[in-house]
């Protein structure tokens, strides 16, 4: 009988160990890359004007975005091969810090590396989007 329950706790710290390291590795901290969606949003303008809108309500920000730090790109997944390059990248906290800027506005995501959701906004002269979603990865 003994001979079983060790054989059964050697089955359990097993399991414990791939389970662990698997865990590991899913990380959302930039050392893979990421498909995050964006399931929220609010536009403001620069009088303080703020209202939510659908991600795809005519605001030309894509609803899927592929998030490759390595690579050093967000990508849109939506065929049209838009992308920006990620200009500055820092986990702080056990949070993902994105940053970067193209065509007169300035973009940040922050992912919250151990569930995957993230926030971030993008920023011009006259107005910004604040951005709300979630990542997974492929």
């Amino acid at each position: 009988m003994t001979r079983l329950v060790a054989a059964a706790l050697c089955i359990v710290v097993t399991c414990l160990g791939i389970t662990w390291s698997v865990a590991a590795q899913t990380k959302f901290d930039g050392s893979a890359p990421m498909l995050c969606a964006v399931t929220s949003m609010s536009e403001c303008t620069a009088d303080g004007k703020c209202e939510r809108t659908a991600p795809q309500d005519g605001n030309n920000l894509p609803t899927f975005l592929r998030v490759d730090v390595k690579g050093g790109a967000l990508n849109a997944n939506d065929g049209s091969g838009r992308k920006t390059a990620i200009r500055s990248s820092t986990v702080v906290d056990g949070l993902l810090m994105l940053q970067g800027y193209e065509n007169g506005k300035a973009w940040n995501m922050v992912i919250g590396t151990q569930t995957g959701r993230w926030g971030g906004s993008i920023v011009e002269d006259d107005g910004s989007f604040a951005v709300f979603g979630a990542c997974t990865l492929p």
